[in-house]
C-alpha cells in the first residue's frame, strides 16, 4: 500500500518492504505489451533514507508494485 502526499507524490509505502519514501525522480511509459496497453508511472525513491528502490503505479489498474531494489 502507498501513501500519497498532495499532487500524487508518494510518502510512505507499506508491506514487506515498508516505510517513508523520499522521490528522487520520476517518469511515464506508456507502450503496447502483447496487444494490450501499458501505462505506468515510474517513481526512483529513497526508502528510509537508505534504499534506493523503484516504484510503479499501474495507471490502469490503479495499483502500485517495487519494480526494483538496488543494493
Amino acid at each position: 500500500m502507498v501513501t500519497l502526499r498532495p499532487g500524487g507524490i508518494p510518502a510512505f509505502i507499506s508491506g514487506t518492504w515498508s516505510g517513508t519514501v523520499d522521490p528522487i525522480a520520476r517518469w511515464k511509459v506508456e507502450t503496447g505489451w502483447w496487444n494490450q496497453s501499458v501505462v505506468r508511472e515510474y517513481w526512483k525513491v529513497l526508502l528510509n533514507s537508505e534504499l534506493l528502490c523503484e516504484l510503479y503505479h499501474d495507471l490502469a489498474r490503479d495499483e502500485w508494485f517495487v519494480e526494483r531494489i538496488y543494493d
